[in-house]
């Protein structure tokens, strides 16, 4: 008797097991996905970061560049070979900045440099 109740219970159970399963699935994908984007979004967000320090290295180094090679010129062409090493420099190692922050980080880097000429404290 016990052995026809299971017989008969089978594909009952069968799709009781399944149905568990799928939703264990569900569930299981569901909190890899949430943890995916938290992951891309603290990735993202220490990557900008790091490139954004990268940019302000490289716009002091461009300053100092065009500021040593260039000194017999005038502010704007200094400016432009500036611009144009930081452009390359940042584009060899594959960060992607607009053109206006490339000039904002050089210009920070003349402004640090006259303020510390003058005596003053440098931007942060």
């Amino acid at each position: 008797m016990m052995k026809d109740i299971l017989e008969q219970a089978q594909p009952y159970l069968a799709t009781i097991v399944l149905a568990l399963i799928a939703w264990a699935t569900t569930v299981i994908t569901g909190a890899i996905k949430k943890a995916q984007k938290k992951a891309e979004a603290y990735y993202n967000a220490h990557t900008n970061e790091k490139d954004r320090e990268f940019l302000h290295k490289i716009g002091k180094e461009a300053f100092a560049w065009a500021e040593a090679l260039y000194k017999e010129y005038e502010g704007d062409v200094k400016l432009n070979k500036a611009y144009e090493y930081a452009s390359d420099r940042l584009k060899s190692v594959g960060i992607d900045v607009s053109g206006d922050e490339i000039r904002a980080s050089i210009e920070k880097a003349v402004v640090d440099h006259n303020a510390k000429k003058a005596g003053g404290k440098v931007a942060s």
